[in-house]
């Protein structure tokens, strides 16, 4: 006797673990009602692979910045230290929810919420962590003289979302899993997989606006052109507080996106004509 949906969406509410669900007809919702019931298995599935990953990430970037902006090296270490330590924890459990979303549908709405609600729960923490820091712990922890904590914070608001939306990609793509069971690479195997999918991931919304232009559908590719730019623009504009940023970096940001659909359509056009031959 077949399974009905709702029998079907019982089981996957019910789950204790949405890695142990092998049906892909998991709603949005479901995932919503299947972490609220069961918490619980944010922390069995805490990405340590994430956790690594987005710790020394974001380490290296507060340092790059810090020095960028002519910080000394123990103001520098400071912010990199206060950045490591909380990064570790949150990544960890980003990562976890990001895991939780991968089989989500509609896609777009899944990759929607991770690429809202997570940065801003990240974000949140990152905020009040480095504000505590230099006023409360300064006397151990010397704070920014040159205002590089708000330049890294704006930045990292607009790289939170790209890691976002890269994390969710890798995980549909099988990597940085955790307590997926056969899913579940090795860290070296995920690592060997990454370049390949970092090529895909950068070249989809080129590619996905030249198919759009192709068949005529030219309200979603212009949609989808300016959509990228206010969304960029927007994230850093808001985040830091200035207008002047988020116009300048939405201009930037359709630049690079344009750049990149002449790159990718030329490179189509030489391969069609090379094979032909």
């Amino acid at each position: 006797m077949s399974t009905s949906i709702n029998e079907i969406h019982q089981s996957v509410i019910d789950a204790d673990n949405l890695e142990s669900v092998s049906d892909e007809r998991i709603s949005v919702a479901d995932v919503f009602i299947s972490l609220i019931k069961h918490p619980s298995q944010i922390i069995k599935r805490w990405n340590w692979k994430s956790a690594i990953l987005g710790a020394l990430m974001r380490s290296f970037f507060y340092f790059s910045v810090f020095l960028a902006n002519r910080e000394g090296i123990f103001v520098t270490l400071a912010a990199v230290s206060v950045e490591f330590s909380f990064r570790f924890f949150t990544s960890g459990i980003s990562g976890a929810l990001v895991q939780s979303f991968r089989k989500a549908k509609p896609i777009w709405l899944a990759t929607f919420i991770v690429s809202v609600s997570l940065p801003a729960f990240g974000h949140t923490v990152e905020f009040f962590s480095h504000y505590a820091q230099e006023q409360y712990f300064s006397n151990v922890l010397p704070p920014s003289e040159n205002k590089s904590r708000e330049v890294a914070f704006a930045v990292s608001v607009l790289v939170s979302v790209i890691s976002a939306l890269f994390n969710i990609f890798m995980m549909r793509n099988g990597v940085l899993l955790v307590g997926a069971g056969e899913e579940t690479k090795s860290l070296l195997g995920d690592f060997k997989r990454i370049p390949l999918l970092i090529y895909e991931f950068t070249l989809f919304l080129p590619k996905q606006i030249i198919i759009f232009t192709k068949n005529l559908q030219f309200h979603y590719a212009i949609g989808s052109f300016l959509a990228f730019g206010f969304v960029v623009g927007g994230i850093l504009g808001i985040a830091r507080g200035k207008w002047s940023w988020a116009y300048s970096t939405a201009f930037g940001a359709w630049g690079i996106l344009l750049g990149f659909i002449i790159l990718v359509f030329v490179v189509q056009q030489i391969h069609r004509i090379v094979k032909k031959k």
